[in-house]
């Protein structure tokens, strides 16, 4: 322990000796003398900085970062889909979703699609730097999309390229859900219609089979005429009274007469039409729209050539100072040894 205050003392004195003068006050202009005397260590340094400046300059990859602004696509970019949309929901309009929800829940989708695949590009075994972030903290749009390459042109390309493939993959899937449901809803219609005309067929039949059986009563009552003046309220179990005669035309009437349909059935055949003729467009539909274009950079983010020399100067004269003041110090060490 004794040692080490020793040699704590020993460097203490050591450092007054040199830079201090005899009031025990940090002698600036011995200082300055010293740096002076020893420029060339300190300029040479700096030579030696410098170069190595130049050539982590000259040799470090170059990072350039294209930026995007995008936004909620347009009422126009989501025209078609609205369209098929309107089409789907014919019948039961109030659970359509409305346009501006439709463009913030394309935008919402694009933007969790494209900050996972940032995510995913992070992870490579060589990452890639695509950045998303809110413009605005805190607002979900509009978005900066960012990515950097080691030149300004595959910088753009690249942000380009990561946007439309987002893009494209939003829309294929929403291509793909409304045709799903486009086909689940035709065949739902095609079902209604056929149970409907199987409805009609059969109150057809039962029409037809209580008209035979008042015939049947009709000729076991041996009444041939109608009996009646007025037989506007008859029930089936009154039908006989019309006679025979009027019972068969009426039979051979409703079996070539056509089938009976209420307004339901046509509305649901309308709307099967409407889907059928449908043709479904999703070339146009965007998730997203662009605020700004990726940008085409013009300067680099580094190396930065003038941060890298000023730098180097004010590393290398420090270091320059350091050895020059260092060196004198070892001097006065040795002196002090010898004497």
């Amino acid at each position: 322990m004794s040692q080490d205050n020793n040699a704590n003392s020993q460097e203490s004195s050591l450092l007054r000796q040199t830079f201090y003068n005899r009031d025990d006050e940090l002698d600036l202009l011995d200082v300055i003398a010293q740096l002076w005397a020893g420029k060339k260590i300190i300029i040479a340094t700096i030579i030696v900085m410098l170069l190595l400046a130049v050539v982590y300059v000259f040799t470090a990859k170059e990072k350039w970062t294209s930026q995007a602004i995008i936004t909620m696509p347009s009422a126009g970019q989501v025209a078609n889909y609205n369209a098929a949309l309107n089409v789907l929901y014919s019948q039961y309009p109030q659970d359509k979703l409305a346009i501006a929800d439709l463009q913030s829940q394309l935008f919402r989708r694009f933007s969790a699609s494209v900050s996972a695949l940032s995510g995913e590009l992070k992870n490579l075994e060589e990452p890639l730097d695509l950045n998303v972030t809110p413009v605005v903290a805190g607002q979900p749009e509009p978005l900066s999309v960012k990515f950097t390459a080691q030149t300004a042109k595959d910088a753009q390309t690249m942000v380009t390229h990561y946007i439309k493939q987002v893009n494209d993959d939003v829309v294929d899937d929403y291509g793909t859900d409304i045709k799903h449901n486009l086909a689940v809803k035709t065949r739902e219609l095609t079902e209604s219609l056929a149970a409907q005309e199987r409805v009609a067929k059969d109150k057809k039949q039962q029409r037809i089979d209580v008209m035979k059986q008042a015939l049947k009563v009709a000729q076991a009552s041996n009444i041939t005429e109608s009996q009646l003046r007025q037989a506007e309220y008859l029930s089936d179990d009154t039908l006989y009274l019309l006679g025979t005669k009027a019972l068969q035309s009426m039979i051979e009437n409703e079996a070539t007469k056509p089938l009976v349909f209420d307004d339901d059935y046509y509305n649901t055949q309308r709307a099967l039409l409407l889907i059928t003729d449908l043709k479904v467009k999703v070339d146009n539909l965007q998730s997203f729209r662009y605020i700004m274009k990726p940008d085409l950079p013009i300067r680099r983010d580094s190396p930065k050539k003038a941060l890298a020399l000023v730098l180097a100067v004010l590393l290398g004269g420090i270091i320059g100072s350091g050895i020059v003041l260092g060196r004198n110090m070892t001097q006065t060490y040795r002196q002090r040894k010898q004497a």
